[in-house]
């Protein structure tokens, strides 16, 4: 049998340092790469305020908040956002609990401010009840806001 030396022991231990260092270094990297990858990754928006309203301004911003429609009336909702990115909002519009229609926000503004909606009816009047709209990120709903029409 063979003796280690104290060179071979030297080496040997050396060599365990040097690969303790090497995956210390690695483990760094993937760390300091899921970082990046996570600050890149888009956040969902968020829903701040959903107001229908009789008009939006030019921003977007409700004109006169209210919570009942005429049969003759277009529904606009302004939507308060935070964090928003083209393409992953869109709104569904119910009536007593039952869809209407779908619709994406059609945008290529980002970040923060506000968004409409506008609902037209081709063939009024629109049946008195309850409206509900809800606002949805990848088919899940943010925030929803309801309505009346009264005739």
């Amino acid at each position: 049998m063979v003796e280690k030396t104290d060179r071979d022991r030297e080496a040997e231990r050396r060599k365990r340092q040097q690969m303790g260092i090497a995956r210390s270094v690695a483990f760094l990297v993937a760390l300091v790469v899921l970082a990046v990858w996570m600050q890149q990754r888009p956040r969902p928006p968020e829903v701040l305020s959903v107001t229908p309203a009789t008009a939006l301004d030019d921003e977007f911003r409700p004109v006169e908040p209210t919570e009942v429609f005429g049969p003759e009336d277009t529904f606009f909702v302004s939507v308060e956002l935070r964090n928003y990115q083209p393409g992953t909002l869109g709104a569904r519009w119910l009536y007593e609990g039952q869809v209407i229609t779908e619709m994406m926000l059609d945008t290529t503004d980002t970040g923060d401010g506000y968004a409409g909606f506008v609902l037209r009816n081709d063939d009024p009047p629109w049946p008195a009840g309850q409206y509900t709209i809800e606002i949805t990120y990848r088919g899940r709903v943010l925030e929803s806001a309801s309505f009346r029409v009264e005739p």
